[in-house]
């Protein structure tokens, strides 16, 4: 199967019961909301919403599948898995829900977390992007405190896990935490994100979905899956 990768969309890794992993370029969409922005998809495919697959055709003319198994914001790089059939996706699916999957995040923050390591655990809303309503489920993170940028001494690096899985889970728990991740428009600090971009021209959301690590059942057998996408340069350079 070749897939029609977005250009700045790059092969990771892949195993011979079909799963992949991609690591995604800033601005790409894990999937396309609306049809006029299926170029800034993962793939240059259509995709159905209620089974979660991507399909398109080939040269011959043969459909071709694949299904999601994660997203990211769009802003956010870094790793997305897929699956090439639809067992293997309801398999993976199932091994997230039981907590199989271990996903490791980068985070570029303003600020000094207080303690190197631990968990927040904490509220956050069930839907981030209704602001009325007050509905809130419990989500936890573990955190760990890298290094401080070499530049900007306010500036630190984190790597994130998420135990649980709740939609902006990770930019919520730095900012509710004093640590907002630089560049977030939608949970940073915003005048230090202007003058971030002024002094250095850069405009990105520094959160980076590093590695993952999926144990899972196929055909009565544990079996293992794990993918990594290095730090993007620009991260780098700050720290």
């Amino acid at each position: 199967m070749i897939l029609p990768l977005n250009q700045s969309v790059k092969l990771v890794n892949s195993n011979s019961h079909g799963l992949i992993a991609l690591n995604k370029g800033t601005g790409i969409l894990s999937h396309p909301n609306k049809n006029d922005k299926k170029k800034c998809a993962l793939l240059d495919a259509e995709y159905d919403n209620k089974s979660q697959c991507y399909f398109w055709r080939d040269s011959s003319g043969r459909e071709n599948k694949i299904w999601l198994l994660n997203r990211l914001d769009s802003p956010t790089t870094g790793l997305v898995i897929l699956a090439k059939n639809k067992l293997l996706h309801e398999i993976v699916r199932n091994a997230f829900k039981r907590c199989l999957v271990k996903k490791y995040y980068y985070a570029i923050v303003k600020g000094v977390p207080k303690k190197k390591f631990g968990i927040w655990d904490q509220n956050l809303k069930c839907d981030p992007y209704d602001r009325r309503s007050k509905v809130s489920r419990s989500a936890k993170t573990y955190f760990k405190f890298c290094k401080t940028s070499k530049i900007v001494s306010t500036i630190t690096s984190l790597k994130l896990e998420p135990i649980t899985g709740r939609t902006h889970q990770l930019r919520m728990h730095c900012s509710q935490n004093g640590l907002p991740i630089l560049g977030d428009k939608t949970y940073g600090d915003f005048k230090f994100n202007r003058e971030f971009k002024k002094h250095s021209g850069i405009d990105r959301l520094f959160l980076h979905a590093e590695s993952v690590i999926i144990n899972y059942e196929w055909k009565n057998k544990s079996c293992v899956f794990s993918a990594k996408a290095e730090l993007p340069d620009i991260f780098n350079q700050f720290l």
